[in-house]
């Protein structure tokens, strides 16, 4: 029998990942059952390292390989020491090695770590699910301290991250002891709803349900987010559910192969079509020999429409009815295969619930979380998959999800189902999204509202090292009920005020807690209030003394006089002003609260009287804190507006210096090509430019779509009329021509009032590489971890802002470089620039700038003066960016 001892993890890990990796081996530290081994806390001067590393590696109980984009790709020590591990995982015995590739960013895992399930330390469960994996590998081993020296299971404190749990904090119990019940004695199947929004404890509620189920019951748990990126949901969600039936023991290894061969066998129907249509028996006078078809799954109404185009394509230029009638039957045959592969599923599906779980007093719980996080196409195939798969006897689901949510994106995927209103003409969906969830879930449930002293305990719960006991009252009254928020945000104060604490020489004790966290508080519920007062400290006081005097008037009696900024006659209540700016927040009802909680008499939990200088430090502090902000102060704008940002008015470096010359073409060992291309970006010069707006973003299909649905304009090649290519609203729209773009901006300005058009190449230029004549938006040297080029290895567009903000250029805007070529304004002309000659004359005839780069672009295309020419025609990557605002 092993003794009790500590878990030994040794961290393998890049330098350039250490502040990080420094973090990880605290949380593994605070762990009594885990003994880390880092080279810089483990290793003392005058040690021989690679002895030390070998030694460490040959004792470790498990291994935490750290990718991330900063070492994935690189090559010599960091790869070396990677392969270290791969290494002692080969030469020891199968079971007593554990590998667990930890990316700590969204970085490509290396094919050699494949062979692992990798653990993403950057997603909100990371530690906690970490930390569980760890201890199980620790059980197995046996080494863990007897039950009385040790906790039963890890947990990672509040303090630190913010997780779902199955304690009972927030006074569940009652409700979740009655779903328990439910799941136990209702007639089945049964759908239960659990409805909340983001953050709100449904996933807290439904593992508490699934803790209080009797053993006899076989749970299913499917995170539906996880799989959002899958091609086909409605697969993944009954797989799982197969492999938690595998886990229990209630399917064997053979019955698990022939069912889950049964949904493979309906997904190749529907990628391949299952036939072979000969064109020449359809009256296809050009055609000769056969043609691969593939229909949808499910195929709708615009499948024939698929079929026809395909046939023409292969040389079919005149196709007969009897053509028409015969692909309608080849389409009808391959629908009735989908369907009795699918039947066979749910059949045998059925058999096996009530044999290997009814039989013996169990049911199947199946728990769905965060559906509502999933693209509404992905979220509804889960619902459709619980009708036609395994919604049988024996079976309970237990579904999470924010209804509105789910409810608003079956409208929009059955948005082409429109009629009109007899009485006034307006569009209205056949589909209601609130009906359609009525159907599919039989039993609502709603997340409670959080009782006032039950959100009191639960706030003074979330922490032990509190700096003042008043700090809890603060986010109690001012944050509202939404767990996930309020942990949060508790995470963000202790944080800024450990802050604060190493920073005492410098702030003097100059940062009170309780006025802390009141900013915070602000901060997280109130951002545009927040803005409005780190702009200008002193408004906060002027608010705080305004709630004040509100409060006093209202308990001002006849004939007590209470004094006032303007003074105030016997029985005359106080006047009290606010500035203009201030207006729109006197009656925010929680801020009215946390600033008046603490009487006058507490001149630390206060602001009033406090210097200017004293007042910004809280907000020099809390913006440590911010949530990313677009760099622009943009006008408002409306939802089918693009996001823009400022490029304020000055000077910049146009074009490709000599030595910024000189340094491509010795990367590209003088090619003449590459010579010419050079040459027509020189000379560079300085370009003195007015203040103006540029998209943040390229234009996506989503966004492009609205302007083809309203105009009628001719939609992009690869679209199928007026539906963008499935998956890719959030891609950037290419196959658009230079007229095409100047006519999306001509309607955008008509829709929203506002001057927009296509930027000026000058303009771009600025936009993507700032005013110190980088060469990239992020700098001088390449990286294909920054945007998506040829070196990249994408092979085709990706959603816009994938690669950000590591991308972005210095204002904040993202992919100009790679992705999608995008249009200017301008004509082609010799440098340099200048506005005044002719080539920005829409007018006129001529090639047409276009910069930036694309996916299939090597890495000179993404330079930012880098310039290419086009007649203006449409290309599969060409693009454009949202338009620019002028304002001069």
């Amino acid at each position: 029998m092993p003794k009790p001892r500590p878990l030994r993890v040794f961290l393998c890990h890049a330098k350039e990942d250490k502040p990080l990796i420094r973090d990880l081996y605290k949380l593994l530290k605070s762990q009594p059952w885990i003994e880390p081994w880092l080279d810089e806390v483990n290793l003392l001067p005058g040690m021989d390292w690679e002895v030390e590393i070998f030694k460490a590696l040959r004792n470790a109980d498990a291994i935490l390989v750290c990718l991330s984009k900063e070492s994935v790709d690189k090559e010599g020590y960091i790869q070396k020491e990677f392969k270290r591990a791969l290494t002692f995982a080969e030469e020891k015995p199968e079971g007593t090695i554990y590998i667990i590739p930890l990316r700590l960013d969204d970085c490509e895992l290396p094919l050699i770590f494949q062979q692992w399930q990798w653990a993403d330390y950057f997603l909100p469960d990371a530690q906690e699910k970490l930390l569980q994996s760890l201890y199980l590998r620790a059980d197995a081993l046996k080494i863990l301290p007897p039950p009385t020296q040790s906790v039963s299971k890890p947990s990672v404190a509040a303090s630190s991250v913010s997780l779902p749990t199955d304690k009972d904090l927030l006074d569940f119990t009652p409700y979740v002891e009655t779903l328990v019940d439910v799941c136990k004695t209702a007639i089945t199947p049964l759908t239960i709803g659990v409805f909340g929004t983001w953050g709100s404890g449904k996933t807290s509620l439904m593992r508490m349900v699934r803790k209080g189920l009797p053993p006899t019951f076989t749970v299913a748990w499917f995170d539906a987010w996880k799989y959002d990126k899958e091609e086909t949901l409605w697969r993944a969600f009954p797989l799982s559910i197969l492999s938690a039936l595998h886990l229990d023991g209630k399917l064997t290894d053979d019955e698990l192969s022939k069912l889950t061969a049964l949904l493979y066998r309906a997904l190749d129907l529907e990628k391949s079509g299952g036939v072979t249509i000969d064109l020449a028996k359809l009256g296809a006078k050009a055609a000769q020999g056969a043609v691969q078809i593939g229909l949808p799954f499910l195929p709708g109404g615009a499948a024939l429409d698929k079929l026809v185009e395909e046939l023409q394509k292969a040389g079919a230029e005149n196709l007969s009815e009897t053509a028409f009638e015969a692909i309608q039957r080849e389409r009808t045959k391959i629908h009735i295969e989908q369907v009795r592969f699918l039947e066979q599923f749910q059949q045998q599906f059925a058999r096996l619930v009530k044999d290997r779980i009814c039989a013996q007093n169990g049911r199947l719980v199946v728990f769905v979380d965060d559906l509502d996080r999933c693209l509404p196409e992905k979220a509804i195939e889960v619902l459709e998959a619980i009708k036609l798969f395994v919604d049988v006897p024996g079976c309970v689901f237990l579904l999470g999800l924010d209804q509105e949510v789910i409810a608003r994106g079956i409208e929009i995927k059955y948005r082409e189902l429109k009629q009109n209103s007899e009485e006034d003409k307006a569009p209205r969906f056949v589909i209601d999204g609130a009906r359609y969830l009525e159907k599919i879930i039989q039993l609502p449930f709603w997340i409670p509202p959080v009782e006032r002293d039950d959100m009191d305990d639960f706030v003074s719960g979330l922490s032990t090292e509190w700096p003042h006991p008043e700090c809890p009252r603060v986010f109690a009254e001012g944050l509202g009920d939404n767990p996930r928020q309020i942990k949060r945000t508790v995470n963000v104060f202790l944080m800024l005020w450990r802050l604060a604490e190493k920073r005492e020489k410098k702030l003097q004790g100059r940062i009170k807690p309780i006025r802390l966290a009141k900013v915070v508080a602000i901060q997280t519920v109130y951002p545009e209030l927040y803005a409005l007062l780190k702009e200008t400290p002193r408004y906060l006081q002027e608010l705080e003394e305004y709630y004040r005097l509100e409060s006093r008037a209202g308990e001002a009696t006849e004939g007590e006089p209470l004094p006032g900024r303007r003074g105030a006659e016997k029985g005359t209540a106080p006047r009290a002003e606010l500035p203009p700016a201030l207006a729109p927040y006197a009656a925010r009802q929680a801020v009215r609260r946390m600033l008046t909680l603490h009487p006058p008499q507490m001149p630390d939990a206060n602001f009033t009287g406090l210097l200017p200088d004293e007042l910004r430090l809280y907000f020099t502090l809390t913006s440590r804190a911010e949530a990313p902000q677009a760099a622009s102060a943009e006008a408002a704008r409306q939802p089918f507006e693009p996001q823009m940002v400022r490029i304020p008015a000055g000077k910049f470096l146009m074009g490709t210096t000599p030595e910024q010359a000189q340094r491509v073409l010795k990367e590209v060992n003088n090619d003449k090509e590459w010579q010419c291309w050079l040459k027509d970006e020189q000379p560079a010069h300085e370009v003195d430019l007015p203040e103006y707006f540029i998209g943040k973003y390229p234009v996506t299909n989503r966004e492009y779509q609205l302007f083809v649905k309203e105009t009628g304009q001719r939609p992009p090649r690869d679209w199928d009329g007026d539906q963008y290519p499935p998956e890719k609203g959030d891609h950037p729209v290419v196959n658009v021509s230079w007229e095409d773009a100047q006519a999306y901006c001509r309607w955008l300005s008509e829709k929203s009032g506002k001057a927009y058009r296509l930027p000026t190449e000058a303009e771009w230029e600025k936009a993507a590489r700032g005013t110190d004549g980088r060469v990239y938006p992020w700098g001088d040297d390449f990286d294909p971890q920054r945007c998506n080029v040829a070196e990249t290895g994408l092979g085709g567009t990706s959603p816009v802002g994938q690669f950000s903000p590591q991308g972005d250029s210095p204002y904040g805007c993202a992919d100009m470089a790679g992705n999608v070529w995008e249009w200017t304004h301008s004509l082609y002309k010799s440098y340099p620039y200048r506005v005044d000659d002719g080539r920005e004359d829409e007018a006129a005839s001529g090639y047409r700038v276009v910069r930036g780069g694309s996916f299939v672009s090597s890495r000179g295309g993404a330079l930012c003066p880098s310039q290419l020419v086009r007649s203006g025609q449409p290309l599969r990557e060409s693009g454009f960016s949202g338009g620019c605002l002028s304002h001069r």
